[in-house]
């Protein structure tokens, strides 16, 4: 026969882990938070964007890039997509783990300047082993994460500012991924 003090010792037990595990849930067990199923994270909504279907054939033709592009995966937060074309190339850089703010703190930039896309909070930037390769990033905030263009000038003479041929293509990808967090 279970003594009453062994029946209270198990129910408080049971109640103290049942306390834990909401405490380690999801919801966190907090005052107004929800519970919620499924793929719910603008982390995860920006990893499920394809990175090379952002433009459309039409789209690409009208900045001069060839069809299809370059699926680069490296990283599992991060992956990249290469676009041939004339008077330049395009690398489109979707990265879930780094946002324009953490960019900004890198030290591998000859120029950063913070600008907006659309109205979301960018950058456009030169790396340090770029500034004579005729190449320039502009970035913006996607998710919790953040979308790169990066633009080179493929061909002499140099007659194309390729911060504002990025900025450009930057502002057609903006609106087709997830708002920042």
């Amino acid at each position: 026969m279970v003594s009453r003090w062994t029946s209270s010792v198990v129910a408080v037990l049971a109640g103290a882990v049942l306390v834990g595990v909401t405490a380690c849930s999801p919801g966190g067990g907090a005052e107004g938070s929800s519970e919620t199923t499924g793929p719910s994270s603008s982390e995860e909504v920006l990893a499920s964007v394809d990175i090379c279907n952002l433009l459309s054939e039409k789209e690409m033709e009208s900045f001069g890039l060839e069809f299809p592009g370059e699926s680069i995966d490296q990283l599992p937060w991060t992956s990249e997509c290469d676009y041939s074309g004339d008077p330049v190339g395009v690398r489109f850089v979707k990265n879930t783990r780094q946002t324009v703010a953490s960019s900004e703190r890198k030290d591998v930039w000859a120029e950063f300047e913070r600008i907006e896309v659309n109205g979301r909070s960018g950058a456009r930037a030169i790396t340090k082993g770029a500034t004579q390769a005729r190449t320039c990033n502009v970035m913006f905030d996607a998710g919790q994460g953040m979308i790169q263009v990066r633009v080179q000038e493929v061909a002499l003479p140099d007659d194309v500012d390729e911060c504002a041929e990025a900025l450009k293509i930057a502002e057609t990808v903006e609106p087709k991924v997830p708002e920042p967090v």
